[in-house]
């Protein structure tokens, strides 16, 4: 199996939001959350990380500012997402 690929879909002073491109035989994002976080401490800096799993549900990677740490939901809001019901 493949690592999972994402797509950045915001950034801002303290966050990243990405997307997990649900690639045919790449892991998911939750499943490479290790790597991921890492990666986006890299590219990004020391920003919390908002990703939207295969499922299409909001969730953080929980990190230390060095490695990753677990999953939280993510309730707030997601930039230039329509949360109107």
């Amino acid at each position: 199996m493949t690592r999972s690929s994402y797509s950045e879909l915001a950034l801002t002073s303290g966050f990243v939001f990405i997307a997990d491109r649900c690639r045919p035989g790449a892991m998911s994002l939750t499943n490479d959350a290790e790597r991921v976080v890492r990666e986006c401490l890299g590219i990004y800096g020391e920003r919390r990380i908002v990703y939207r799993d295969s499922n299409g549900d909001w969730a953080e990677m929980l990190h230390t500012g060095i490695q990753f740490r677990g999953f939280a939901p993510f309730a707030g809001e997601i930039p230039g997402e329509d949360r109107a019901a």
